[in-house]
């Protein structure tokens, strides 16, 4: 079989046909290789972070410089194992097992058929999906450790066709160097600094290159997008046929006297606007938290219609316990108090943040439902909220 990445149509909303690249060996394919329409063609309409040039996967980070830093990596069939083993960035597809460094990836392999892919997780008790836990249950996927400080030996004897990993902001990412320095095939996923959920759905598309699940991905993130954007016009439909206010949500509570905001260009941000909201404070520039004051915060809270995302708490009475402040502020006092703490184990597994990435419309549904009742679309009156609880 020629050593080449075949660049099947891909679908994501917008046909590109594309064309075979490489030559008929397994050499590696070259920057001057053509697509057969004018320029390079890409699947990716809403994510940032990543994009598809024919045969080759890009990933861009933010988190190591404040210009974008690309990483590429070349597709090609697995049984290519001269270029495989020369090229550290070319990776051997479909992948037949992998190492996730995050738990977020998991529900997206799950959705793409590839939950057998799965080798090992970083912090394997922080696994939300009953599937994956009975896995992990039977030792068919392994705890790799803390990405500050994976277990290397055990990484090399799963023998992974790759590594999904990330990097964050003034933290130690020497992992991702050291994996590599042993061989290790590495990928970076960007996914956590997208910052509206759609794009972050797309990831759909990343995962799919891996697996060679194309068209399964174009088709369910068609559906999910097309749902989310069906949601969110029904709300502003509503807000402008009534002339309803956006409401004011506060967001989180003090960390060690450091209260963390999102940002406007932040994942979160981008789901309460569309629900008709806005997080009071946040600010404009990253899609990274800021860090404010209490002071400052609590004159906001003031204002607030809502309060959500108070960490673990799951109360009211657990909340006040807190901070003695905190039963004065008027969201407190009228009980509109909300956490995203529904779906959660009592290892700290949060479907929130796992399952929820693919599910957006579902969070959209709950916010919507938290903020305006009224807006919901016909079908889901009288819903129960999915992802977040009404603390009492």
């Amino acid at each position: 079989m020629p050593c080449k990445r075949v660049a099947k149509p891909l679908l994501f909303l917008l046909p590109a046909l594309l064309s075979v690249f490489g030559s008929n060996s397994c050499g590696r394919v070259t920057s001057n290789s053509k697509n057969t329409v004018e320029g390079d063609s890409s699947a990716v309409f809403f994510a940032k972070l990543f994009d598809i040039k024919s045969d080759t996967l890009i990933s861009y980070n933010t988190w190591e410089a404040e210009l974008k830093k690309s990483e590429k990596y070349l597709l090609v069939p697995r049984d290519c194992v001269a270029l495989l083993a020369r090229e550290q960035m070319a990776i051997g597809v479909p992948i037949r097992s992998c190492i996730s460094m995050s738990t977020t990836y998991l529900p997206f392999l799950k959705l793409l058929g590839s939950m057998e892919t799965v080798k090992g997780v970083s912090g394997t008790k922080f696994v939300y999906d009953a599937d994956y836990q009975a896995i992990i249950a039977d030792g068919k996927i392994a705890d790799v450790g803390p990405d500050t400080s994976p277990d290397y030996e055990l990484i090399l004897s799963i023998k992974p066709d790759v590594v999904l990993a990330y990097g964050i902001a003034g933290s130690d990412n020497s992992y991702i160097s050291k994996l590599r320095e042993l061989g290790i095939k590495v990928v970076v996923v960007n996914d956590y600094l997208e910052s509206t959920p759609i794009e972050k759905l797309e990831y759909l598309k990343f995962f799919a290159l891996l697996t060679d699940k194309e068209a399964l991905a174009d088709s369910l993130f068609n559906d999910r997008y097309a749902e989310y954007e069906s949601i969110k016009a029904s709300c502003a439909a509503y807000m402008d046929s009534y002339k309803a206010d956006r409401i004011k949500a506060l967001v989180n509570i003090p960390f060690k006297d450091i209260w963390y905001l999102p940002s406007k260009e932040s994942v979160l941000s981008a789901l309460v606007e569309d629900a008709g909201g806005e997080i009071l404070g946040a600010k404009s520039g990253a899609p990274f938290s800021s860090q404010e004051s209490f002071e400052r915060m609590y004159m906001l809270a003031m204002e607030a219609d809502v309060w959500l995302h108070q960490n673990s708490i799951q109360s009211a009475d657990e909340l006040a316990a807190e901070n003695k402040f905190f039963a004065d502020i008027p969201a407190f006092k009228a009980g509109r108090l909300y956490n995203n703490t529904k779906r959660v184990t009592l290892r700290g597994g949060s479907d929130y943040w796992e399952g929820g990435a693919v599910e957006p419309a579902e969070i959209l549904l709950d916010l919507v439902q938290i903020f305006h009742p009224a807006a919901l679309p016909k079908g889901y009156e009288g819903r129960e909220l999915k992802y977040y609880n009404k603390l009492k």
